[in-house]
């Protein structure tokens, strides 16, 4: 491995900047060959040309200004690398000694006199050696801190004994006052009246442990600082010397063992067994081993999470630059069965198959609607089982739709089906609506506030609101799916959300539970959440519209009234079913938080946050926006021109969108526009309505529920509700006794948004299927949504026709 990427793997996000700038050191070094290469040339040339010998003077002293500048560049690495190493080593073992001086105090306050607060002189010598500036030359390692501890002439062995077993002066004492300190810290024998101390002294231990822990990994990182930088100057000084005719690593090497401070991590080994030492007394008895491996087991766990999203993220920028991806072991010897190998060839036959009968068969009277059915149920099937990817399906819909003359000319008398040259633009036209925009838009937002790192620290402050249990981050994630779709709809509220929580996701194993029941759980929240608001869904806009005919619209607070409390269960059951399927605790006891960024907030990521909050702002108020604006879509232009005009995007990250989801979505969009072209869809609707005559109002509601339950399965939401609303609304007005055509309605379209038992089932749906790791595993799959998406699209169906009714009744729907 490079060893460029050996210290982008291995290096502390937040000290990036503190690093070996090895790639600036390796440029100049090709610098200084080039010109060798050019001075070399020129010799030869010489002899040939002897009014030359100017010019190859000028390359001998470019070869020299070159070299110059790599020393001075090695000087400037040198400094920065010690100035740093001195200033957070003293500010980390600063806080350890105030760690300590309060875990004393405690003890002082509780016991006596006995226990005397530690004499820290050894921690703040190193606090002034942290504060010296180097003034303009390399600082000297044996007077920057280190004489004063006396670490210089000292083996690490003694270092270490000391920190296990510190003398009276280290401000512990002799091996019997630890017995003592253990015995304080962890005796059951306490007197009745300090039972309230005993609490109190529990909760402060307590609060004291992350603390511990956080120093524990500092330290390490300290310690690895030093050595993964010390490496780096061996490797471009034997960079140098393999690439030049000079020796610099002869010359160069002896001030490097000089200046570097190497023995520092004498003083930070000292720090962590005495790190150690107080974790064992606090919290293990005193067990200084157990205490050794839990520390290290945290350790690992926080490497775990760092060192795994960089490694991600650089996975995922390879992937998009050199197409790589990761391939399975050769020679890994593993048992798959002929059926398992050939299961997608044997279910694209039957979907073959099944599309071709079909087509023979007679079960429309119109063969345009006949066609139409066998496309439905053949690209049905391809999307189910998955049997060619889901977007190269929808690719497959347009020529379908146009081979078979599915498309139908409304505008004469009688309809005729459209011949090719008609019914190719047609379904194009079809295939780019405001939906895509809202996708387009909501894709900007999403890169920008990852690109910016806005994302990432939004996700720790709210996830770190909810405590670190998976149950109830995956509570959290839903909650705020549904709640941003009320505002800026389903369609881009799932692209944020993934965003958000993005940081978490890129620490998890692919496969793990907790990871699928994250990505599920914010779809379903999505789907839900299309149900909040009249701006949360298209279908929610077109139904407001037939609600509107009688010239009394439904307000807000009524559509809140139903929607909220529906959604609400709704929302609380897909959970509770999420976490019965995956148990996502299995594998993940707790989320640790990341780090949050110490980094203040500039100006390009004040910019995305203000045209995002402006976005949102705009959708929310598209209702009165309407005369200017037509459609949401519109608004969609905002975010994207903002970033990509303005160099807060660039083309790499337009190209990083996800045009499979797109694709995706155009394809639904065209089976839509194709049923209801052919008319289908209103041949099925028709029939039952001619089922519903002589039906109460809640057997009505609950046929068409079931009707919009498995279309909207299977079809876009919206063109489902297109389609089937209007049926609904005339079967409402024409029912004996009082109408209620706004209840049915305001079911229907709520059914619709509860219909998510597919991949296809809705944009949230189209989203979660295509979300990968950065390394081209898919989160979740089809099998996901029929073990997840089908049960939870039958609870919101149970919900909608039971609490939903029944808080229509009480608006006077």
């Amino acid at each position: 491995m490079k060893f460029t990427h050996q210290i982008k793997f291995n290096s502390v996000p937040e000290w990036r900047d503190h690093y070996i700038d090895y790639a600036h050191l390796k440029k100049i070094i090709y610098a200084i060959a080039k010109a060798e290469a050019d001075e070399q040339q020129q010799h030869h040339l010489d002899e040939e040309h002897p009014l030359l010998t100017r010019q190859q003077t000028a390359h001998g002293e470019k070869v020299e200004a070159t070299e110059e500048a790599l020393i001075q560049a090695l000087d400037k690495e040198l400094a920065k690398i010690i100035k740093f190493i001195m200033a957070k080593e003293a500010e980390t073992l600063g806080k350890l000694a105030q760690l300590d001086l309060e875990v004393h105090s405690l003890e002082a306050q509780r016991v006596g006199s006995m226990f005397t607060p530690p004499i820290v002189n050894r921690f703040t010598s190193l606090q002034d050696a942290g504060n010296t500036r180097l003034g303009g030359s390399l600082p000297d390692p044996q007077k920057d801190g280190f004489e004063t501890l006396g670490l210089a002439d000292r083996r690490p062995s003694e270092v270490m004994e000391e920190a296990v077993r510190p003398d009276l002066e280290g401000g512990i004492g002799s091996n019997s006052f630890r017995a003592s300190r253990v015995h304080f810290w962890h005796s059951n024998s306490l007197p009745a009246t300090t039972r309230t101390g005993a609490r109190v002294l529990a909760k402060d231990s307590a609060k004291m442990k992350p603390r511990i822990t956080d120093l524990f990994v500092v330290l390490h990182d300290l310690k690895n600082y030093l050595s993964l930088n010390k490496e780096g100057f061996r490797k471009i000084l034997k960079k140098h010397d393999k690439m030049t005719s000079s020796n610099l690593k002869s010359r160069y090497w002896c001030i490097i063992e000089e200046q570097y401070p190497s023995k520092k991590e004498e003083g930070i080994m000292q720090a962590i067994n005495k790190l150690v030492d107080l974790y064992a007394v606090l919290f293990l008895k005193g067990d200084f081993e157990k205490a050794s491996s839990v520390l290290n087991r945290v350790l690992g766990e926080q490497i775990k999470v760092e060192r795994n999203t960089v490694w991600r993220d650089m996975v995922a920028m390879e992937r998009k630059t050199v197409n790589a991806a990761v391939h399975k072991p050769q020679g890994v010897a593993t048992r798959v069965t002929w059926l398992q190998q050939n299961m997608k060839h044997i279910l694209l036959m039957l979907a073959v198959l099944t599309f071709a009968t079909l087509l023979t068969v007679q079960t429309f009277e119109e063969p345009e609607k006949n066609n139409c059915l066998a496309m439905l149920v053949f690209v049905s099937m391809l999307w189910a089982t998955e049997a060619i990817p889901l977007f190269a399906t929808s690719m497959l819909v347009p020529p379908l739709v146009v081979i078979l003359r599915v498309m139908v000319d409304h505008t004469k008398s009688p309809p005729e089906r459209m011949p090719a040259k008609d019914a190719a633009p047609a379904i194009f036209h079809s295939m780019f609506s405001q939906a895509i925009m809202l996708l387009l838009g909501g894709f900007a937002i999403a890169a920008a506030l990852s690109k910016h790192y806005i994302a990432k620290q939004l996700a720790i402050s709210v996830m770190s609101r909810v405590g670190r249990k998976p149950q109830f981050v995956i509570l959290a994630a839903m909650c705020v799916a549904a709640f941003v779709s009320m505002f800026i709809s389903n369609v881009a509220a799932p692209v944020l959300t993934y965003s958000i929580v993005m940081p978490i996701l890129k620490t998890l194993d692919t496969g793990c539970p907790f990871g699928k029941a994250l990505v599920m759980g914010i779809a379903l929240a999505s789907n839900v959440g299309g149900m909040t608001s009249p701006i949360s869904s298209p279908q929610n806009i077109f139904a407001i519209q037939l609600m509107s005919n009688d010239s009394n619209p439904p307000s807000w607070l009524a559509w809140f009234a139903i929607s909220l409390p529906v959604s609400a269960l709704c929302v609380l059951m897909c959970w509770s079913l999420i976490l019965i399927v995956y148990q996502p605790w299995r594998r993940v006891a707790e989320v640790r938080p990341l780090k949050p960024s110490t980094d203040p907030i500039n100006g390009t990521q004040v910019y995305v946050i203000i045209i995002s909050l402006a976005t949102v702002a705009l959708w929310c108020a598209n209702t009165v926006l309407t005369p200017y604006t037509g459609e949401m879509g519109v608004v969609a232009v905002l975010p994207l021109v903002a970033f990509f005009g303005f160099g807060v995007l660039s083309k790499e990250d337009f190209n990083g969108f996800l045009w499979n989801v797109i694709m995706l979505a155009m394809g639904g969009m065209a089976v839509g526009e194709a049923v209801k072209s052919s008319g289908l869809l209103h041949s099925i609707a028709l029939g039952i309505q001619d089922l519903t005559s002589g039906l109460d109002l809640f057997q009505v509601m609950i046929i068409f529920c079931l009707l919009v339950l498995i279309c909207t399965t299977f079809i876009s939401h919206t063109v489902g509700a297109m389609v089937i609303l209007p049926i609904v609304q005339s079967v409402g007005e024409s029912m004996p006794g009082t109408a209620h055509p706004k209840l049915l309605v305001m079911a229907t379209v709520l059914m619709c948004s509860g219909a998510m038992g597919l991949p296809i089932s809705g944009f949230p749906n189209m989203q979660a299927v295509s979300l990968d790791d950065g390394m081209g595993q898919n989160y979740v799959s089809t099998i996901d949504f029929l073990m997840v998406g089908v049960p939870s699209s039958v609870l919101a169906y149970f919900v909608i026709v039971s609490v939903g009714y029944s808080l229509m009744l009480l608006v006077r729907f």
